[in-house]
């Protein structure tokens, strides 16, 4: 595999169950999985990498489903698979994500915020996902806390360094240190 290009690309119809597989192989939120809403990673024809713009009935947009198979991580594809995805994106944005890994969306703008100033959708995946950890935890599996990333339209965000990042607040809310 380390020899084919990967190919990032819009997702289509017969991409649909590809996208599902990959999804439920990491027990990610299996809800919501439309093609369209998807950028796919190839190589040789092979998915082997997937995200999503979930854009919920309250109007906010979520950044979900992100995932690589096993077999391909450490090559880049999911930051590529992001980079793609919000290249061109003036909207704000929202990402649930384990609390360990918030530090890995900085470079995008994402910065955490606490859960009751994000959009009724997104804290409704929000609880969804502090559920199933919860099951996981009673099934012996490890279970992280997951915590919510917003991220403002370009131009509204800067890099925040550890130094700068308490007691900030925003419209919709305080922003909680990372």
């Amino acid at each position: 595999m380390d020899q084919l290009a990967i190919v990032v690309r819009r997702a289509t119809e017969r991409d649909q169950q590809a996208i599902r597989a990959l999804v439920r192989s990491e027990r990610l939120n299996p809800n919501g999985l439309n093609w369209p809403n998807f950028l796919v990673a190839l190589t040789g024809g092979s998915i082997i990498g997937a995200v999503q713009m979930r854009k919920h009935t309250d109007g906010s947009r979520e950044l979900g489903s992100l995932v690589v198979a096993k077999e391909a991580r450490g090559r880049g594809i999911a930051s590529r698979l992001i980079d793609t995805l919000l290249a061109e994106d003036r909207e704000p944005v929202w990402l649930i994500t384990a609390e360990p890994n918030v530090g890995a969306y900085s470079r995008w703008g994402f910065e955490q915020i606490e859960t009751r100033a994000a959009p009724a959708k997104v804290r409704r995946n929000h609880l969804m996902g502090s559920l199933v950890r919860i099951i996981s935890f009673v099934m012996r599996r490890p279970m992280r806390r997951l915590v919510i990333l917003e991220r403002r339209p370009a131009g509204e965000w800067t890099r925040r360094t550890s130094a700068s990042c308490h007691g900030r607040e925003h419209a919709r809310g305080k922003r909680v240190a990372a």
